[in-house]
């Protein structure tokens, strides 16, 4: 993923921004306030270093079939990073919240619920960088293009 400094802060800013707004919307719709806003933040935080954790494994497992000579087209690489990287997000949550012998319900739905939310999240704060990324890269090439071209 061949981001920026300025875009990988981005996504870090956007996503705990994000996840802080629904674990605060999830924990005053719960608790009716009677949790502290530091514990909703630390949460946000936590769950976003694990994204990016999970991003650089994904991006690091999806360049090793190039140590055998196969090589992905970089659109291809980024899908895949994205996709391997949500993936081990939704299964270390499901793993963490998963319910005890001991717990009623004892089913996976709300883990599983709540993990794949988290990661749609993810979604939202990494897209949209490289959406705004891709945008001022084609940008900068159109003012390229009319610098370069002849006036008649």
């Amino acid at each position: 993923m061949n981001f920026s400094t300025s875009q990988w802060l981005s996504i870090i800013v956007l996503d705990v921004l994000i996840k802080f707004v629904f674990v605060t919307a999830v924990g005053l719709l719960v608790t009716y306030g009677l949790i502290s806003i530091d514990s909703l933040a630390m949460a946000a935080v936590s769950l976003s270093l694990l994204h990016f954790v999970c991003l650089f494994l994904g991006a690091t497992l999806v360049v090793a079939p190039e140590l055998l000579g196969v090589q992905l087209s970089p659109m291809l690489r980024f899908t895949a990073s994205v996709a391997l990287a949500n993936i081990l997000f939704v299964a270390v949550l499901v793993v963490l919240m998963w319910p005890g012998p001991n717990d009623i319900p004892r089913t996976a739905d709300g883990p599983i619920v709540v993990a794949l939310v988290l990661a749609a999240t993810n979604l939202v704060a990494l897209l949209a960088v490289a959406a705004v990324g891709r945008l001022i890269r084609r940008l900068k090439q159109g003012v390229r293009a009319d610098e370069s071209a002849p006036v008649a």
